[in-house]
């Protein structure tokens, strides 16, 4: 896997390149892991601060260079997200100025982290991100299944949800298969991957089984694509698909999960009867509703829920929604369109730009990259779908996995 391909001082002294070395570590385990808190912040802020500091104070760096054109769409996007804190419109309820304001920060560290990453990908050290990733990822798995009851009332540790922990997996999957089958091999990976699959699916988590199932075979067998993979690929699908249909595991799924078990067997009632989806798309409308409002600034970071406007709810399945009083102030289910809501055209704009590099990055460049930074790519993609689906982009992990994307696209 890739080594360190720059100094980090002119005379490179073997103490400094270890301290890099284990700050980038740990900032990599803490994305993949990211619920440990000081002083009610991500631990990773601070790591982030030593590492600036390291390279600022003993690399005699210039630890941030606006030198590529994707560092200036994720400066404005920066900007974007200070326009739309301080363009509130006259009509938003009280207070909707302190929660874009609480926030704010979060987009200007995002910001931040794509310019340094970019600036300095010369360090980046690929064999010390996937490491501390992987580890990152084996920790949120024990965590959320056998430790979160126990550890949870712990002031150092925030909550990890059901669709935190399924966004974890769909961005972090492909990393840490590939560096598990770096180390240990083919076998190990698919096991790995069998583990995380199957302790999605126990959870009901759709979305999260399709994309790290697809993204981690992607990882595993995509590098080596040739007729004997892709044979052996169709002989697992058709086995699988004959699996699923057998009665043990229909009953198994049903009782584990109710909605996988409409979208494996029932998927007509997903569009017409699935609260879930059916939500996603009110609130989709309920975005656009605020978009023809306010085009350009949006209605204020962090308002999506605070806000209350009229739209279309007359769409097939809307009964099912009868019983919830409270639509408005639902989350939006989709990072684009809160993002288009809260931001306008001036946020939404380079946070399409960002995305669409990375994933275009992915598709048009896929073969003629080098295999260790693939992983980051399909991440990124799945990263990407997923975020139709989540309200996602608060998360700081997200926003590493787009720096890294961001970085990577230049060898140079």
């Amino acid at each position: 896997m890739q080594a360190t391909a720059k100094t980090i001082t002119p005379g490179n002294t073997s103490s400094i390149a270890l301290r890099w070395r284990k700050l980038l570590f740990w900032f990599s385990f803490f994305m993949a892991f990211p619920i440990v808190l000081i002083i009610g912040q991500n631990i990773s802020v601070f790591i982030f601060l030593g590492m600036l500091s390291l390279l600022f104070t003993k690399g005699k760096l210039r630890v941030i260079r606006l030198n590529r054109f994707i560092q200036w769409i994720a400066l404005f996007f920066g900007i974007g997200a200070i326009i739309s804190t301080f363009s509130i419109p006259p009509d938003a309820p009280i207070g909707s100025f302190g929660r874009a304001l609480s926030v704010l920060p979060n987009y200007l560290y995002w910001t931040l982290l794509i310019l340094f990453l970019v600036s300095n990908r010369k360090l980046l050290n690929l064999s010390v991100i996937y490491k501390g990733v992987f580890w990152g990822v084996v920790a949120s798995v024990l965590y959320y299944v056998a430790l979160k009851d126990l550890l949870r009332i712990l002031p150092v540790f925030s909550r990890m949800t059901p669709n935190g922990f399924s966004f974890i997996l769909i961005c972090y999957t492909p990393i840490a298969l590939y560096y598990l089958m770096q180390k240990r091999g083919k076998a190990w990976a698919l096991g790995f991957l069998s583990i995380l699959v199957f302790v999605l699916l126990q959870d009901g988590r759709r979305a999260g089984v399709v994309l790290v199932m697809l993204s981690g075979l992607a990882v595993i067998y995509a590098a080596h694509l040739n007729w004997k993979n892709i044979i052996a690929f169709i002989l697992v699908a058709v086995g699988l698909f004959f699996l699923l249909r057998t009665p043990v595991v229909k009953q198994s799924i049903a009782a584990s999960s109710e909605r996988v078990y409409n979208l494996l067997y029932e998927s007509e009632k997903i569009t017409t009867e699935d609260k879930s989806f059916l939500t996603r798309v009110a609130m989709v409308r309920k975005g656009l509703a605020i978009y023809d409002k306010y085009p350009y600034t949006g209605i204020g970071l962090n308002n999506f829920t605070n806000y209350s406007i009229p739209f279309d709810t007359n769409f097939e399945g809307s009964k099912f929604l009868a019983h919830k009083r409270h639509i408005q102030s639902t989350s939006s289910h989709n990072s684009y369109v809160v993002i288009l809501a809260e931001g306008g055209l001036f946020l939404f704009i380079p946070f399409v730009v960002l995305i669409g590099m990375g994933v275009g990055f992915a598709f048009f460049r896929y073969f003629s990259m080098v295999p260790d930074v693939r992983p980051i790519y399909i991440g990124m993609t799945a990263m990407a779908v997923h975020f139709y689906f989540i309200t996602a982009i608060v998360n700081v992990y997200a926003w590493f996995l787009i720096g890294l994307a961001c970085a990577y696209r230049y060898r140079r």
